[in-house]
């Protein structure tokens, strides 16, 4: 013991150069090895072959926050967006299911009157109107009809006594924006789109009725809102905003009362229209009726003078 205790190293026999020389290169690689090793452990080793991460090539996506993104399945599954599809579907049954879903045209009667800052400018004037899905539309005013205003796609007319004249592009601009706000229109079109997002924004209060409220955004980011009977899940009332040319916000508001069913269609027989909270029309029917047909040319016009030079002496000529 002692005699290996005493032994130093110079005891120890002497290796050669060219042993040292091959012992290092034999044990380089095993060094590397051992060292890769080492910096990939965490990464490469982090899991087992029995956890390993699942593949994700079949899962479901992510629902994106942006409107324009087309929905996930998961988006059925929003607590919100699930109300509001039920809503709408009650409301859909209760105006009519398949018959208020697929009626081509209309046919109404009655008395419109016209407000300025929420009071009446008139005491009113006989009205027939004309509807065929999804664009055209004829209303004919007073007792002899003598009044029509036409509507077809982006194009508007009246015709008088004088003659056949292009619309104002102003009232034609309004014409074709409600149009496309119409429950026709934001139900047939806008819900069909899977691309719509749909919200339940709670119980309110619309024309003195408690309403459930449903809010749409389409693809373009245009936004309506329906106010649905809580008992009846009648449509009470829709709105929707826009900005003017001076850029300032504008709400539209339409409200449906007095339903009466014909045809199998539950029909609102008085029809309020509200600008910033203010009564801009109001129309009573006393008479609808649906799928009428009408003549090939019924919505076709062309505008043969021109209102603001229009002389009667030089027509007399």
């Amino acid at each position: 013991m002692k005699r290996l205790l005493s032994m130093s190293s110079e005891t120890l026999p002497e290796v050669p150069p060219q042993a040292l020389s091959l012992r290092l290169l034999l044990t380089l690689p095993l060094l590397l090895l051992l060292a890769t090793a080492s910096y990939l452990g965490p990464c490469a080793f982090a899991q087992s072959p029995d956890k390993a991460a699942p593949d994700k090539s079949n899962a479901a996506p992510i629902a994106s926050a942006s409107p324009n993104a087309a929905p996930s399945p998961n988006a059925a599954a929003d607590p919100s967006t699930r109300k509001a599809r039920q809503l709408l579907d009650q409301m859909i049954a209760a105006l009519g299911g398949q018959a208020w879903l697929t009626y081509k045209t209309t046919e109404q009667q009655g008395r419109s009157y016209s407000f300025y800052h929420g009071k009446p400018t008139s005491v009113g004037v006989l009205y027939w109107r004309f509807y065929e899905y999804p664009d055209k539309e004829r209303r004919e005013f007073t007792k002899q009809r003598d009044v029509v205003q036409i509507y077809n796609g982006d194009k508007g007319y009246e015709k008088t006594y004088k003659g056949t004249a292009a619309e104002e592009d102003k009232l034609v601009q309004e014409m074709v924006r409600r149009r496309k706000h119409s429950l026709e229109v934001v139900i047939r079109d806008w819900l069909r789109d899977p691309q719509t997002v749909l919200l339940y924004l709670g119980q309110s209060v619309a024309d003195q009725q408690l309403v459930d409220v449903v809010s749409l955004l389409n693809k373009n980011d245009d936004e309506l809102s329906i106010g649905i009977d809580i008992n009846s899940h009648l449509p009470i009332n829709k709105r929707f905003t826009w900005r003017d040319p001076d850029k300032y916000k504008v709400e539209e508001e339409t409200i449906y009362g007095n339903y009466r069913t014909v045809q199998g269609i539950a029909t609102p027989y008085t029809v309020t229209n509200k600008r910033d909270g203010e009564i801009s029309g109001q129309t009573f029917l006393t008479h609808a009726e649906y799928n009428a047909t009408f003549q090939a040319n019924f919505f076709d016009a062309a505008a043969n003078y021109n209102p603001e030079t229009y002389n009667p002496r030089e027509k007399k000529k």
